[in-house]
């Protein structure tokens, strides 16, 4: 029987030509070699939606959440992979079942403070100035909420870029409280005593140690939510929380997002015991979701899509040429995700629900 979910027919060719080229990389704070025009906000904002009144600061500096709100995810590998397992998302879910909440991870592997390669012509205003080529036409996301986890990575450049870093950081904060101030910087995990680098974890959480110091006392300075998974996971170090000392394992992620949900004192939730396929529905939506969103963000074939070929042939319908197919297929993908989205609402309120006597 066919799913009511099954990607509508052509979908899949984003996935059948890895070997396309993506165009040239872009990169930011600065202007890289992508050939953004001077005025394009940087890559980490410029995938919100530009707003005349940025969202206020949380009241009192207390972590809250609004109903309908968007939460959005900033930051490199682990964060990335945090919606491979979907834990902090799925407590969001169950905390507040009837908030329609809606996640949006915008992490990129490898990315840091200081560089984030994409696609040139990731959501910019101006694109490829090419005969027939159009711009990024995606929807941008709402600013709401904001996670940021920067630091880990950027610690390894030693103590003494700690000045840069801090600048870099309160630039890239800045620009995005032209959009909202509701953002929350998450201190960044320590490193773990394994992989090929085991013995230089002491002395590397000595130096990242003065980093999350000088971060919180900048989200202090903003008033801006903090959120510490430094220290706690600094007092034991697991080996079984990395693969390699620096990313997460699955056990990681669970253990991290448990310690957010408890500083952001995010209800447990009521989970009903009545019928447990519900909490997998509502865990099997997540991920579906977080891979539809996936292939939204970062599709494929890009340089067919809004990069630098649009203008040959084959990023153009075989009968009708003047008709973009790749572009089609990327605007069927919002109302899946919408449609997920609403099971994950509902399966989230049927697992809320108290059970019946």
């Amino acid at each position: 029987m066919k799913s009511r979910h099954n990607l509508p027919p052509g979908t899949l060719r984003f996935g059948l030509a890895l070997l396309v080229s993506l165009g040239s990389v872009a990169a930011s704070l600065g202007q890289g070699p992508g050939g953004d025009a001077a005025d394009e906000a940087p890559v980490l904002v410029r995938s919100f939606t530009a707003v005349e009144t940025p969202s206020p600061p949380f009241e009192n500096g207390e972590f809250a959440v609004e109903s309908g709100e968007t939460i959005a995810f900033l930051g490199g590998t682990n964060t990335f992979d945090q919606q491979r397992h979907a834990h902090l998302e799925t407590r969001f879910h169950l905390a507040w079942p009837k908030h329609r909440l809606r996640f949006r991870n915008l992490a990129w592997q490898g990315d840091t403070l200081y560089h984030q390669a994409r696609p040139r012509y990731f959501y910019t205003v101006e694109g490829d100035p090419q005969p027939g080529s159009s711009p990024d036409n995606r929807e941008r996301i709402e600013p709401g909420i904001v996670f940021l986890d920067f630091g880990k990575v950027e610690s390894l450049d030693g103590r003494e870029s700690l000045p840069r870093f801090i600048a870099a950081y309160a630039e890239l904060l800045d620009r995005l409280q032209t959009r909202t101030n509701r953002l929350v910087l998450v201190l960044p995990t320590p490193f773990f005593p394994v992989g090929p680098a085991a013995d230089l974890a002491k002395s590397r959480n000595v130096v990242l140690g003065e980093f999350a110091a000088a971060m919180r006392g900048l989200a202090e300075e903003r008033g801006l939510v903090v959120v510490d998974t430094f220290s706690p996971l600094l007092q034991s170090l697991d080996p079984a929380l990395s693969s390699n000392g620096i990313h997460l394992t699955e056990t990681g992620h669970a253990k991290v997002a448990a310690i957010i949900a408890d500083q952001l004192e995010i209800p447990a939730g009521a989970e009903s015991e009545a019928d447990p396929a519900i909490g997998q529905s509502l865990d099997q939506s997540i991920q579906r979701k977080n891979r539809l969103w996936q292939q939204y963000y970062r599709p494929t074939n890009w340089a067919f899509l809004f990069g630098d070929r649009q203008h040959v042939p084959a990023s153009r319908d075989h009968v009708d040429t003047s008709k973009r197919w790749l572009v089609d297929e990327i605007g069927s993908l919002p109302p899946l995700i919408a449609e997920t989205e609403a099971d994950i609402h509902r399966y989230a309120a049927e697992a809320s629900a108290p059970s019946p006597r």
